[in-house]
């Protein structure tokens, strides 16, 4: 026992004794790693509050889960009723109906929306396109589509659900967020989005694996439309908390149903979103029926690179600051939209199917990339009890504009012609770049819109 005493005595000197430099070393990279991570965090955080600040975080997550399905109808939904045997004319006619009908109830939605309650609108409009799931399940009945075009979930317009829908989501998104958070706001709202289509496109294979699993072919592609209706029911419940701020719907009671105060945002905003809304109406949503026709592409060829197209839109929500302090948002929409329009029209000229889907892919991009520029730049010019009204009104015009493309889309390739849809779709970005682009530049110069983004700013 007295032998281990002078043993115990060192290891009380070596605790006491000051470390080397090599303990120190070691210390304070300990110390370094440590911050680092700590802040690193803090900026983590940072940046989620910025992209999505906590009152907003219900509605993206809404809008994710319900996108999801549509990204599956896009691919799928018009090979699937060529599968049946609907002529591609039918099959126009059945998007046609469905930007019709979304036209014509989104223009009163968001002013009823304003005055009644926005999340109310939203709710219904989310579950809305669960009927229409339940038909393409379950029939293929001429009449059974056309109604369930009517209710949703045929094309971007997405019928009723649609007009329903986006009014609100906008003007609770713009509500939820600073002017100076609304374009990374609605930047990470198109980014979840683009993600969610992403997810869908690659669904697009699942008819496929099915079949090959032993699942016949018509049982294929209705089996995925029972998942799209769980995803829609829980798209619902997750906005179901959400709230509201009175006084905005008290203001805007208080000023009557016509919006006058923002009624030159809203003429500049119809004008540009009208153009891109035909543009896509007869060029881009029936694009794939056009691949399938002149490549001989499936659904299973398509549904990557439609997801690569979203996922690569991702990336704007690195691009979106930088754009916005270097060009604003004005400028970035005309860019962005005639980069659009110059990758559609040389689709034309594509000698195959890769190079055809590459130049689609950056059409998407530069059209996602323009997206939260033009959603916050109608919500600054606009004053916040009549945001859901001026998205409305907006909406209307494009979906009339956009009712109109794909049944003469449809009835062009039917006739064998490839070409014209694809021209006349690039001109209409082009248009819709320069509308949008000089006249909200010009819009927003005016002294008193300035004074109301300041305003609301503080």
């Amino acid at each position: 026992m007295w032998g281990e005493a002078p043993s115990i005595a060192k290891r009380l000197a070596e605790r006491r004794a000051p470390p080397d430099a090599s303990s120190q070393v070691l210390s304070a990279s300990r110390i370094t790693l440590a911050s680092i991570r700590t802040q690193c965090g803090r900026n983590t955080l940072a940046a989620v509050r910025e992209y999505a600040p906590p009152g907003t975080r219900l509605l993206l997550a809404n809008s994710f889960l319900s996108t999801i399905p549509m990204g599956y109808l896009l691919v799928v939904l018009p090979l699937y009723l060529r599968q049946v045997g609907i002529e591609p004319t039918f099959i126009g006619l059945l998007y046609t109906v469905s930007g019709f009908v979304s036209a014509v109830i989104v223009a009163f939605s968001g002013l009823l929306a304003d005055r009644f309650g926005r999340r109310r609108f939203l709710v219904i409009g989310t579950l809305l396109p669960i009927p229409s799931y339940l038909v393409f399940a379950s029939t293929a009945d001429p009449l059974w589509l056309v109604g369930a075009s009517v209710l949703g979930g045929v094309g971007l317009a997405n019928g009723a659900a649609g007009a329903l829908t986006i009014s609100s989501f906008d003007a609770l998104l713009a509500e939820k967020s600073t002017d100076g958070q609304r374009t990374r706001v609605f930047a990470a709202s198109q980014a979840l989005w683009s993600l969610a289509l992403a997810i869908g496109s690659l669904a697009a294979g699942v008819p496929l694996l099915l079949r090959s699993a032993g699942v016949a072919d018509l049982e294929s592609y209705r089996l995925p439309y029972l998942a799209m209706v769980a995803l829609t029911l829980l798209a619902a419940a997750a906005i179901v908390p959400l709230g509201e701020d009175a006084s905005i719907r008290a203001a805007r009671v208080a000023s009557g149903w016509w919006p006058r105060r923002s009624r030159r945002a809203i003429a500049t905003y119809a004008v540009g979103i009208g153009f891109l809304g035909f543009g896509l109406g007869v060029a881009v949503q029936l694009l794939p029926l056009w691949f399938n026709l002149r490549f001989g592409v499936t659904e299973a060829d398509l549904g990557p690179w439609y997801a690569a197209g979203q996922l690569a839109s991702l990336g704007t929500v690195a691009v979106v600051p930088y754009l916005e302090r270097r060009f604003g948002g004005p400028r970035t929409v005309l860019l962005a939209l005639s980069g659009s329009g110059i990758c559609l029209a040389l689709i034309v000229l594509a000698p195959v199917f890769v190079v055809a889907a590459t130049l689609h892919l950056l059409r998407s991009f530069f059209t996602n990339l323009s997206w939260p520029f033009q959603q916050s730049l109608l919500m600054k010019a606009s004053v916040p009890e009549e945001r859901a009204t001026a998205v409305g009104a907006g909406f209307a015009v494009w979906g009339l504009a956009n009712a109109a493309g794909p049944v003469a889309s449809g009835a062009l390739l039917t006739a064998g012609v490839f070409v014209l849809p694809i021209i006349l779709g690039s001109l209409m970005y082009f248009c819709g770049a320069f509308a949008l682009g000089i006249g909200f530049a010009r819009l927003l110069a005016r002294p008193a819109v300035a004074r109301g983004a300041m305003i609301e700013a503080r």
